[in-house]
């Protein structure tokens, strides 16, 4: 008989009367409210929980009790919590299964484990839910009695953010380059104070930015603020280059909790040949047995090099070659002169030469002069005319 007793009065938890063994539970508990033992005093408000857990005397059998569980986590983040965490009314239903409950066995703390609640109508009770090292939990607390269990929620919600980068392929110079920056959480937690970041290229000047993007020293920099989970944003500059090359963009998103995503993305500024063939004669009308000097002038009008440029002059046949001289050597054939190749112009830049040609009789004579470089399939061809008399 005497061992009956205290069989049950060890299952005895928050004042419940409990059996070993029933639905397949280690306790059921089926009555409530024993002062004996009850792990504090019941509670009405929750206040009244918040002060159960400052309570210095309180704190080491919170710490045994989940010591007894074999909880991993850290008590400050529990303690934390009971005082700052938002406390909600709860109820433990008829049947509600609790991983382990605190109970007191001749006054000392008591971790019982596996209690699934049988009694006639469910318990009300306050909770609030926490985070320590990585895993959530739901402290709760049966008003009846103070006695409290945690229920793992599993670990905690986490953001993890990528970002992308597109860019125009290719563009000439001058026109606006648009540069987008899509940034994503692609965890299943909320992600704040995003910030995107972009260094501006060498070379390139700001022209623009979407969604409130500013310059910091040489970057631009967006506020994104807080993602949840799956959810995007786009933000694009505008930058302009008047320069040739490669221009690459690269990009950083970093919040809170998270780590700094990257990416990067880059357009190609290519020229535009213009070739400029301009011909003139310095003397005309010319008299028969007198000379006439043409000047043949190249000008790349455009913002890509010319390359392998050469020139074919052609006289007419009233028409008797001098000399010549220019940019290139000039190769003579009867009356073709061909120049030398060269071999790259740069924008902007003029190749000039000089012919002298005697009018050998009267006619209204046509210089012709052909021009051919790597930029254009078809030469490009002008002539001068000169009245011989």
């Amino acid at each position: 008989m005497k061992t009956g007793v205290r069989w049950m009065a060890m299952l005895a938890v928050c004042g419940m009367a409990l059996v070993s063994g029933v639905a397949r539970a280690e306790h059921r508990a089926t009555f409530l409210g024993h002062p004996s033992t009850r792990f504090a005093d019941p509670l009405v408000a929750s206040e009244d929980l918040r002060w159960r857990f400052r309570d210095p005397a309180l704190k080491p059998d919170f710490a045994e009790v989940l010591r007894q569980w074999g909880w991993k986590g850290r008590m400050e983040d529990l303690f934390r919590a009971a005082e700052k965490a938002e406390i909600v009314p709860v109820e433990i239903p008829v049947g509600g299964r609790m991983p382990f409950m605190s109970t007191r066995r001749g006054g000392r703390a008591v971790c019982l484990k596996d209690v699934v609640w049988v009694g006639e109508k469910p318990v009300p009770a306050f909770a609030f839910t926490f985070t320590s090292l990585g895993q959530r939990y739901r402290c709760v607390t049966p008003q009846a009695c103070s006695n409290f269990f945690l229920e793992d929620l599993g670990p905690e919600p986490q953001p993890a953010l990528g970002v992308e980068c597109s860019a125009p392929a290719e563009l000439l110079p001058g026109r606006p380059i648009r540069i987008c920056l899509t940034v994503r959480n692609t965890g299943d937690g909320p992600e704040s104070g995003v910030k995107v970041r972009m260094p501006i290229p060498e070379g390139t000047v700001l022209s623009g930015a979407t969604a409130g993007g500013r310059t910091e020293g040489s970057e631009v920099v967006w506020d994104v603020e807080t993602l949840g989970p799956g959810s995007l944003q786009e933000v694009c500059a505008t930058l302009t280059t008047d320069r040739l090359g490669t221009f690459a963009f690269s990009a950083v998103a970093q919040g809170a909790k998270s780590a700094e995503a990257k990416t990067s993305c880059s357009t190609f500024i290519r020229g535009v040949p213009a070739i400029l063939l301009e011909i003139v004669d310095l003397e005309d009308p010319i008299e028969v047995g007198g000379q006439v000097t043409y000047v043949i002038r190249v000008t790349n009008q455009g913002s890509a090099p010319g390359t392998n440029i050469r020139v074919r002059c052609v006289l007419a046949d009233s028409q008797d070659y001098v000399s010549g001289s220019g940019a290139t050597v000039l190769g003579v054939d009867g009356r073709v002169l061909t120049t030398e190749k060269i071999p790259s112009l740069a924008p902007k830049d003029v190749a000039e030469w000089r012919l002298v040609v005697r009018a050998a009789k009267e006619d209204d004579a046509r210089f012709s002069v052909e021009l051919s470089s790597d930029q254009f399939e078809l030469p490009i061809h002008e002539n001068e005319s000169t009245r011989q008399y």
